[in-house]
């Protein structure tokens, strides 16, 4: 936790919006103008650690930023990006990604990774038993 860049590297002044539990910055490194981080106030690595209180306070900090980004600028759309556990590159904590999307940007043209086998029928049968009820009817 003490390399963690997050918790110890940024200014108070790179800082575009806060709220009570997450904070805003422009990516260092960023895929696109304008990609912006959402980064958490504690150090957690993992989504699951995050208590759902925190999370709505994400979700709409998250919504604030997306409605910005699309309602001023010329965008297709933004594109939300997050890692989770031992994805989370070295020295860093839970943050999410929001890049802008332009028409003709081209982004997932220029992704390409090795598949690797996954059971589907494994993955089927477990979101099976989690939850009998996937539509709420209002």
């Amino acid at each position: 936790m003490n390399s963690c860049i997050f918790c110890h590297g940024i200014k108070s002044d790179d800082i575009l919006i806060s709220s009570k539990h997450f904070f805003a910055v422009l990516d260092i490194d960023p895929i696109q103008n304008g990609h912006i981080i959402i980064i958490s106030k504690k150090h957690y690595l993992d989504i699951r650690d995050i208590p759902e209180n925190e999370l709505l306070d994400l979700i709409n900090l998250e919504k604030k930023l997306i409605t910005i980004l699309e309602d001023n600028f010329n965008l297709l759309g933004v594109s939300v990006l997050q890692n989770n556990g031992k994805t989370m590159d070295q020295g860093t904590h839970f943050h999410i990604h929001l890049v802008p999307r332009y028409s003709n940007d081209y982004f997932w043209e220029n992704h390409e990774v090795e598949k690797i086998q996954f059971d589907l029928d494994l993955l089927k049968r477990k979101l099976k038993t989690g939850s009998k009820n996937h539509c709420i009817r209002y």
